[in-house]
């Protein structure tokens, strides 16, 4: 499909810049359009459309570290009230509490996360702890764990990974989330964040700096676009293996996790079945 002409795609980028004035970078205004028109924006297009606007003065620049735009103030005043239909899609994206994202995630940590990791002979346990165990200092629970126990083939011994997922709303994906996933990594191996970040969302122009951190600190970034759709969730980033005590993790998945998972742990870790 060809790309779409720079005049419909200004009126496009318009109506996606927050209208508070927050700038968006060039690369990730295109990822938005891409998905909204559900076609391919070239470079040149994309430009081409930008110029336009800011040389009509709806627009402001910010050169460097790929550039941004943002909209001008008497340009924020002038954008119409959304459609009805557009209205109920935000309606519809706001809707989504996180206590009712949670069994979205525990299907997708049960098949297509745990099928990826491919642990073989081993086993894996995906556990809500979001309410369970001690409640101790400042961000101390995660919404799950997964524990994944893998023995060698060849070698002696059984490899445990241990990853932690904080799950935020569309309006939580934010540094302070970030924060709060990299706190959990004290107790596990990995951290994650997990965000319920619809296509089109406003939100999306807090995507790169989210992404960035996460980067910085070595947290995993799940996107979840639609949480009827688990196996369609985006793994943007894999994180970074923390160098946390071994006692340490024992303990925590001691006082978090059902005696049930840890009996099935503890078959394999002993050299039985799961």
């Amino acid at each position: 499909m060809p790309s779409p002409e720079p005049g419909g795609l200004a009126d496009r980028i318009l109506a996606l810049l927050p209208t508070d004035g927050t700038p968006v970078l060039n690369r990730v205004m295109r990822v938005m359009l891409t998905r909204e028109m559900q076609t391919l924006v070239s470079q040149d297009t994309y430009f081409a459309a930008r110029d336009r606007l800011f040389e009509a003065g709806s627009i402001g620049r910010r050169r460097g570290q790929g550039g941004q735009i943002y909209l001008m103030p008497e340009q924020a005043e002038a954008i119409p009230e959304p459609t009805p239909a557009a209205s109920t899609a935000a309606a519809l994206a706001e809707s989504w509490a996180e206590s009712a994202l949670m069994p979205a995630l525990q299907k997708y940590l049960e098949g297509t996360f745990a099928k990826g990791l491919d642990v073989g002979d081993g086993c894996a346990v995906v556990q809500d702890i979001s309410r369970s165990g001690p409640s101790q200092g400042k961000w101390t629970r995660p919404d799950f764990v997964f524990v994944s126990a893998m023995r060698f083939r060849v070698l002696p011994g059984v490899q445990v990974d241990v990853h932690s997922f904080e799950l935020k709303t569309e309006a939580g994906g934010t540094v302070y989330a970030v924060h709060e996933a990299l706190a959990q990594t004290r107790y596990t191996h990995f951290g994650h964040l997990v965000w319920h970040l619809p296509l089109g969302s406003r939100a999306e122009t807090r995507l790169a700096e989210i992404e960035a951190q996460c980067d910085a600190h070595g947290i995993g970034l799940i996107r979840m676009v639609d949480p009827n759709r688990p196996e369609e969730f985006e793994i943007l980033l894999d994180p970074k293996r923390k160098t946390t005590l071994p006692a340490v993790i024992d303990g925590f998945l001691e006082h978090r996790l059902s005696a049930e998972n840890q009996a099935r742990l503890e078959r394999v870790v002993r050299g039985g079945g799961t």
